[in-house]
């Protein structure tokens, strides 16, 4: 019995021990919470909606109301994936054309090659309904950029603190401000359909990624409004590009009531829910709205040089119903997904 405890029973126990490990450590590693990624996809849809009816030059194949919740659906659910895919891809952001480096040999660190897939597969499928799905997936990835921990990037577990998540990526995004913000979400959009002439599908998603990360970037290196200290006191980046940054001297406590050593001597304070976090994060929250509205006109794009135009809001048609995922019946009061997103 001595001899079948070390031999089977004791490898047995390390290796589960070694799991569990993995799946805590690598099982969190993700971004916004879903519910924010579907808030910030259904603000984008209609905002560019609202573009779209002001402005002939990007109204073609624009986006039906019933698309949208398609996208939206498989863009919450690449959100919320399961944990055995959390554990071998995690959700950061990797700069430049050097390859991303494994953990462990096993696991995919940076989304990269991911992304790389989804654009092959966007670009490939013509089956209306699978590029939909490909785009919401798609989605996630570009508005997780505007989160500091995933562009930075600093690993969010710390199980020895009982910390699994990065604060900022569950802040509550202000919808109303949002809307009612002069931001000038269609001059982004018109700026984005000049750019797109002149680039390949793939390049101009590497270019929307890349251009909302830096975004990111530049805000956590910004100071914060009347303190000696900068927003880098939440996420520190690493000496060496391509490694991961930490926690800087303010922790993982955006939106929490911190006190943290800033300047020569001297003491910050932020309150909870400061209105200095309800600023920045308003702005990451922004870039990820106008973000996604950028990459809403790639895909009309791609479905205009590919010949699968996306057609203008109608009478629901079969064609239009094949959209529906087998097995998945639209509630009654999902009759509104045949009107215009600008409608609603």
């Amino acid at each position: 019995m001595t001899l079948f405890m070390k031999t089977v029973i004791k490898p047995l126990s390390h290796a589960a021990s070694a799991w569990v490990v993995l799946a805590t450590v690598a099982g969190t590693a993700w971004g916004y919470d879903s519910r924010l990624h579907q808030d910030l996809t259904f603000i984008a849809a209609k905002e560019l909606s609202l573009c779209q009816s002001r402005d002939d030059e990007v109204s073609q194949g624009r986006l039906t109301a019933l698309d949208t919740r398609y996208i939206v659906r498989a863009n919450v659910a690449e959100a919320a994936s399961n944990l055995f895919t959390r554990m071998f891809r995690w959700n950061y952001y990797a700069p430049g054309d050097e390859p991303p480096k494994a953990a462990w040999g096993l696991i995919d660190t940076r989304f990269k090659n991911h992304v790389e897939q989804l654009i092959d597969s966007l670009r490939n499928n013509e089956q209306r309904e699978e590029r939909l799905k490909t785009f919401g997936r798609l989605l996630t990835y570009i508005q997780d950029v505007t989160s500091p921990a995933h562009v930075v990037p600093v690993f969010t577990t710390r199980w020895w603190r009982l910390s699994f998540y990065d604060r900022f990526d569950r802040y509550k995004i202000d919808a109303n401000r949002l809307a009612d913000d002069d931001h000038d979400y269609c001059g982004r959009v018109q700026a984005v359909i000049a750019a797109q002439a002149k680039a390949t599908d793939a390049g101009a998603v590497a270019g929307l990624l890349s251009a909302t990360a830096e975004l990111t970037m530049r805000a956590v290196r910004a100071p914060i409004d009347g303190f000696p200290a900068r927003w880098s006191a939440y996420w520190q980046f690493a000496e060496r590009e391509g490694d991961f940054g930490e926690y800087g001297p303010a922790g993982n406590t955006f939106g929490e009531r911190t006190r943290f050593r800033c300047g020569e001597g001297t003491q910050c304070l932020l309150l909870r829910n400061d209105p200095l976090y309800r600023d920045f994060a308003h702005s990451r929250h922004r870039d990820a709205v106008a973000a996604t509205m950028e990459a809403m006109i790639l895909l009309q794009n791609m479905a205009l040089k590919q010949s699968i135009a996306l057609k203008p809001n109608g009478p629901p048609t079969e064609a239009r119903s094949a959209l529906r995922p087998q097995g998945v019946r639209l509630k009654q009061g999902d009759a509104a997904s045949a009107t215009p997103a600008a409608d609603q």
